[in-house]
């Protein structure tokens, strides 16, 4: 008799912590994963066939703004839907909604309606980032200089103020710009990871912001000092200290591909984690679209601002996998965990996310030989299937 709320994927190389299992099998019980190893035979309600596919876990964003023709900050139900939906079909299982630097009132409505926020379609919306308003207008790349505020304890506390508990995830902000020593301690309280970004902070600076929790830096080599012989900036300190952790766009366009295979080479595997700060164009044809109320053209793989600034990517996660691998020679079991064990234990979330775990989240994805995604799971619901052509 085939237990109840039981699914079973059949015939699917399972890539695990530890190795790559070839030809198993892998059983999900109430949106959890029950079992992995050879088919045992068990009845479930639902059998999914692999057909020799790899298995891998599900994909975590830490850093998009929207998708789909849509962004996050326009904070309505259809827009997270379709998002989420979109990102999905290239993978992602989990995401951290992207603010942009806004008006205050307007950034507080955003914190609002996510703290809100129960459900939504496509992969899951797990926190919320908040790439600015405290950030340093010197570099604050595409976003809106006018609405840029300063990183003090008021402002800061606004913002908890109005997030429920554990609602933002994720913070860039400019450390140069914190003058007071009780902002550090509130983002600790907090549970919120600090992320130099946008900002102009060097190498001594940046040593000394690690020593105050501020423990990763937001798309490594953007909208921050470049790695110099006499300052050697955040990228250097990431080069030589493995407790600074880091994010960065790959796709060929803000980092070039010789850069990559230098981080991939000089940093531990451990530091680095794949994003798409991917805009509302992803998935879009070119043409002329909005980012944080500015406008922004998108010609193939870029998408800028009239004044020629990078504004965000079009990319997707499986590109980028795609991209790392291509530009680094690495084997998919060593570069899938820049997208996934990576992310969770940053978030403090890899008890339940993150790898292919008996008693973990069933949040999977079926890749092609050719890293294409064929279907995609959160929480044990198949929310993608690729349709057969």
């Amino acid at each position: 008799m085939a237990e109840q709320g039981t699914i079973k994927i059949t015939h699917v190389n399972v890539v695990t912590e530890e190795t790559i299992l070839h030809d198993s099998t892998v059983i999900i019980k109430d949106g959890k994963i029950a079992y992995i190893g050879e088919d045992n035979h068990q009845q479930t309600d639902t059998v999914y066939d692999g057909k020799g596919n790899t298995l891998v876990p599900g994909f975590i964003d830490l850093h998009v703004h929207g998708g789909a023709g849509f962004d996050f900050m326009d904070s309505n139900q259809e827009a997270v839907d379709e998002i989420c939906s979109f990102h999905a079909s290239h993978g992602t299982t989990g995401i951290l909604a992207t603010t942009m630097t806004a008006p205050v009132d307007h950034t507080v409505d955003i914190l609002t309606f996510y703290s809100q926020l129960t459900e939504n379609k496509g992969a899951k919306i797990i926190g919320v980032h908040m790439e600015g308003p405290f950030i340093n207008q010197k570099l604050k790349g595409a976003q809106n200089g006018d609405f840029i505020e300063s990183p003090t304890l008021v402002n800061m506390k606004r913002v908890f103020d109005m997030a429920r508990p554990g609602l933002v995830k994720l913070m860039t902000l400019a450390p140069e710009l914190v003058t007071e020593d009780e902002v550090f301690e509130l983002l600790r309280e907090q549970k919120v990871v600090a992320s130099i970004g946008h900002s102009e902070v060097g190498h001594d600076g940046a040593c000394s912001c690690l020593k105050k929790g501020v423990n990763h830096a937001t798309h490594l080599g953007n909208a921050m000092k470049g790695l110099h012989h006499r300052d050697v900036g955040v990228i250097g300190l990431a080069m030589q200290n493995p407790e600074l952790t880091f994010d960065f766009i790959c796709d060929g366009i803000h980092l070039s591909p010789n850069f990559v295979r230098i981080l991939a080479k000089t940093c531990e595997l451990r530091q680095m984690m794949l994003i798409t700060d991917a805009m509302r164009a992803a998935g879009l044809a070119d043409g002329l679209y909005d980012l944080g109320g500015q406008d922004v053209t998108v010609i193939g793989d870029e998408a800028r601002l009239s004044d020629g600034t990078l504004a965000g990517s079009v990319l997707t996660l499986d590109k980028a996998l795609a991209n790392f691998m291509k530009f680094t020679d690495l084997p998919l079991e060593k570069a899938i965990y820049l997208l996934t064990m990576n992310q969770a234990k940053k978030l403090g979330i890899e008890e339940s996310k993150g790898s292919i775990t008996q008693g973990k989240d069933a949040d999977l994805v079926l890749l092609s030989d050719t890293f294409e995604v064929l279907s995609t799971w959160v929480d044990g619901k198949n929310v993608y299937e690729k349709v057969a052509n």
